[in-house]
């Protein structure tokens, strides 16, 4: 059972913010937060996944600094060849973990919900002390990501949203529309119109122009509500869902799961081969999930209607629509 070239391994559920956007299913009522596996699963599991294709790998969690040993599992997978990354809030980065990222050449990707309404998102006054991160990290040479999910309430501020961490040295911008799931689901009412989605692409767009630098959005996008597809340049936006394909998820228990939305925990770690057969997997490995709303559509081959696991968590079904079009 040969795996997708990059796996997302969300090694807590713990966490030091309570962000309104956020997606984890734990954060969801319905869902409880599992037993975390330690230091010595966690090498067994980057080392099957070596050996099963995966040549990326993304440490995230909740929050993956409040791991002590996050380090010492980052420098396994490292020395086993892989490209690492690093997703946080930034909270507890210090600058003797900056010193380890660098000569690992790990990519970290910073949480920046917002500038003026960066604690409305997180709970947290924190946004000095990410900006000053970016500093840093320009400084020490660390590649930097600014990752901004996109709301209702920071929408307004987007334009500075991206553009201060940059003139703090963000190599590279993410944009994730907020969607529902996890503690998000409490808060549906942050989700962007079709014409507020637009909004969000114009402003990145001109933005990045202004910078010279690329991003792209997260999540994919129905291709059917973008209102003029070729005029981003610099802004990449996807349309067709990467889940099980591209890459797919590692829960803190070990439970496989195709993205990071999804409440579907497939099989354990030790059961990789049971995805061969697993019908949840093979839907998305064939595509066969397309929404009903797009039958007939002339650009089924290079869409699939937007985020399918965002259209499962909102609307009840992978085959479901998009919460772009409403929430049922």
């Amino acid at each position: 059972m040969m795996l997708p070239h990059t796996a997302v391994l969300e090694i807590t559920a713990q966490c030091n913010h309570r962000c309104v956007f956020c997606c984890c299913p734990w954060e969801h009522s319905v869902s409880k937060p599992k037993a975390e596996m330690d230091t010595n699963e966690w090498k067994q599991i980057i080392t099957a996944y070596r050996t099963r294709g995966v040549r990326y790998v993304t440490f995230t969690g909740g929050e993956a600094t409040l791991r002590d040993d996050l380090p010492e599992i980052m420098d396994y997978a490292y020395k086993l060849g892989f490209t690492v990354g690093l997703v946080t809030n930034g909270r507890a980065v210090t600058t003797k973990l900056l010193e380890f990222l660098q000569p690992r050449k790990v990519l970290l990707s910073i949480s920046v919900p917002g500038i003026d309404t960066f604690k409305e998102h997180t709970g947290v006054d924190n946004i000095e002390h990410v900006l000053s991160l970016f500093d840093e990290c320009k400084k020490n040479g660390v590649n930097t990501v600014a990752n901004i999910a996109v709301t209702k309430k920071n929408l307004a501020e987007l334009y500075e949203n991206i553009s201060i961490p940059i003139l703090h040295g963000a190599d590279y911008v993410l944009l994730n529309r907020f969607l529902p799931g996890g503690r998000g689901m409490e808060n549906t009412d942050l989700l962007l119109t079709v014409d507020e989605i637009n909004e969000m692409l114009d402003v990145a767009e001109s933005v990045l122009e202004r910078a010279g630098l690329n991003g792209h959005v997260g999540t994919e996008l129905p291709y059917c509500i973008i209102k003029n597809p070729k005029k981003y340049e610099r802004l990449k936006i996807a349309s067709t869902c990467g889940a099980a394909k591209g890459f797919f998820v590692t829960d803190p228990a070990g439970g496989i799961k195709v993205c990071n939305h999804s409440p579907e925990n497939l099989c354990n770690w030790r059961e990789i081969d049971k995805l061969a057969t697993n019908e949840y997997w093979l839907r998305f490995i064939t595509r066969s999930y397309r929404p009903k709303m797009c039958d007939g559509c002339n650009y089924t081959d290079i869409c699939d209607g937007g985020c399918r696991e965002a259209a499962h968590v909102a609307n009840g079904s992978v085959s479901a629509n998009d919460p772009c079009f409403g929430i049922l």
